[in-house]
């Protein structure tokens, strides 16, 4: 009966380590806010949002997090074309696709959120069918 209690305890002490709820939430310091409000003007490529957004997303918030999405609409209305960038990153990192559609909200310029939609229904490759779905359904939301 022992070695059984030894093993259902060493496996509820797994469980708990393995559990994101286990992980305390990285903080924001005031030097890593400094330093994402900085990097909000160097997002021009997906690759340099996916660097900030792993870098310091414990920052994602107030002013930063609007930085973040202007950056995430001017990719998607002006630069449109990379959306299989952004598709190889987010096969790389699932957590990308969800920060992406969060940043479709409503402090962007309605104009770009209706310009997203259009993208996303009449300018999708064929396999991003889903990615573009997902997109043009935050957008509508951030219009809300």
């Amino acid at each position: 009966m022992h070695k059984a209690a030894l093993k259902i305890g060493a496996a509820l002490l797994l469980c708990a380590f393995l559990s994101p709820a286990a992980h305390a939430k990285k903080r924001c310091t005031r030097a890593d806010a400094d330093a994402a409000q900085a990097m909000i003007d160097h997002l021009g490529s997906w690759e340099k949002i996916d660097e900030g957004r792993r870098r310091y997303g414990q920052c994602d918030d107030g002013s930063i997090s609007e930085g973040i999405s202007e950056a995430v609409a001017r990719r998607l209305v002006d630069n449109w074309d990379t959306l299989p960038t952004l598709a190889n990153l987010i096969k790389k990192d699932r957590a990308l696709q969800p920060f992406v559609t969060r940043h479709l909200n409503g402090t962007l310029n309605s104009d770009d959120l209706e310009k997203i939609q259009v993208l996303a229904m009449s300018s999708c490759r064929p396999e991003l069918k889903k990615l573009c779905a997902d997109l043009k359904r935050a957008a509508t939301e951030g219009l809300r």
